[in-house]
């Protein structure tokens, strides 16, 4: 028989050890509210919401609730009225009667003490949580109720969610100024406010790339999708700002060969002696880039976000490119299904890390995203490289069709694919018909 956590703790103190708790500051939160409830009840309901069970004694819970209940209701808030609803509901007895009641508000001396008390109970629900969790867990592991990599991350989720659980402020005033300091944001500066793409042209129309979004590249094989993926979280990374690239179809080491080239502007397939410097400066620089480059071959969604969230945790996380989202794996009964369950992943992963996904996809021969609209459907934005006029070997005409963009504009940028280097650049806006043709003597 496999010991309880309860027993092993019993074994080790020789005692029966309660989970952590404060049962005076759960005193001294009710006790404030009897004392002041106009002042308190607001800050407590913002502190600990609905989450009942920040309060470890029952009795506590349900005064707790009564309370909540009649403030929602806009009824009068003191001793006499709360002790007559706990006596109409036939509670009172469960929390001690009046006498207990009387016991709160005589033992608090100021409502001033109320923001210590809640962090104490706060921090003691958050102690309990992790027991929980421990326990939830170690009952899968035992019961092989999953894969191993399964387990993993659902634990490192739920481990991560006791964390980050604090009740985020929405109400309107706060969303209102966060708005106004946006709009002064961009009144000050000519510059954009998201993470540059390094292409001026495709800036100008996105305002850069911003955290919680996701956007999909797509295009038809050769039209460049790894190359500008790659050439977007190279730059990026060599500017400080962490970035991801999971590749199902090319290994790392490739990718960042290609990424020397590109950063030292090198024909990778002619290489000479005056090249040689300038490529151990470029692997000099790489080396030192925050980017994490992982073989996603084989992977599945959840896996990659295990990744994500451990990056995240150790050094924050900005960017992170998916290559390619069918090569990634899913749930679901059929194909369809799975790679939307890869779609609804990587907008999961956008929103819970307040990063820019980018998700390399493929297009039908019809020119729509493959195997699933739902690519289509959770992407916030939609990028689509398509080859400019005929198939060239070294320089090639790319347009960037923006045709989804939830918050900058769509349209049309004309890019240039120099596939000697793997890298994009802005079309040039001068046309032949543009330049003074000289005159024939």
């Amino acid at each position: 028989m496999i010991p309880s956590i309860s027993d092993q703790a019993s074994k080790s103190t020789g005692t029966l050890r309660l989970p952590p708790h404060s049962s005076e500051s759960e005193q001294g939160v009710l006790g404030c509210i009897l004392l002041s409830p106009m002042d308190c009840v607001g800050k407590c309901v913002e502190a600990i919401g609905s989450d009942l069970e920040t309060f470890y004694d029952l009795r506590h819970r349900t005064i707790y609730e009564t309370i909540v209940k009649m403030a929602d209701e806009r009824v009068p808030l003191d001793l006499i009225t709360i002790h007559q609803r706990l006596k109409d509901s036939g509670l009172l007895d469960q929390v001690g009667g009046i006498h207990y009641l009387n016991d709160l508000q005589n033992a608090t001396g100021s409502s001033a003490a109320l923001p210590h008390y809640l962090d104490t109970i706060l921090e003691k629900r958050t102690l309990r949580k992790v027991i929980e969790t421990c326990t939830e867990h170690l009952e899968k592991v035992y019961n092989h109720a999953c894969t191993t990599d399964e387990f993993l991350d659902e634990f490192e989720k739920s481990a991560l969610a006791i964390r980050t659980c604090k009740k985020q402020s929405s109400d309107i005033k706060s969303l209102t100024l966060e708005a106004i300091a946006d709009l002064e944001a961009r009144m000050k500066t000519d510059t954009i406010l998201g993470v540059s793409t390094e292409l001026a042209d495709v800036d100008s129309k996105t305002d850069g790339l911003h955290g919680g979004e996701v956007i999909v590249i797509a295009g038809y094989p050769s039209t460049g999708k790894t190359a500008f993926a790659a050439n977007i979280a190279f730059d990026a990374s060599l500017r400080g700002i962490q970035s991801a690239f999971f590749s199902a179809e090319m290994s790392p080491s490739k990718i960042v060969s290609r990424a020397m080239f590109s950063h030292a502007r090198v024909n990778r397939r002619f290489i000479t002696e005056n090249d040689c410097p300038k490529l151990t400066h470029s692997a000099g620089k790489i080396s030192h880039a925050p980017i994490v480059i992982e073989q996603a071959s084989g992977m599945s969604i959840s896996q990659i976000a295990a990744v994500c969230r451990r990056i995240h945790q150790k050094q924050g996380l900005k960017i992170v490119v998916i290559d390619y989202i069918q090569l990634i794996s899913g749930s679901g009964d059929n194909r369809e299904q799975e790679i939307a369950s890869v779609s609804r992943g990587l907008k999961s992963i956008a929103m819970e890390l307040n990063c820019c996904v980018i998700a390399l996809s493929q297009l039908n021969d019809d020119g729509k995203l493959r195997e699933s609209r739902a690519i289509g459907q959770d992407a916030d934005n939609v990028w689509k490289l398509m080859n400019d006029g005929e198939w060239e070997p070294k320089v090639q005409p790319i347009k960037l069709m923006i045709e989804k963009s939830r918050d900058g504009e769509t349209g049309v940028v004309n890019l240039i694919f120099m596939k000697e280097w793997t890298r994009f650049v802005t079309a040039s806006k001068v046309r032949d018909e543009d330049v003074p043709k000289q005159k024939k003597k």
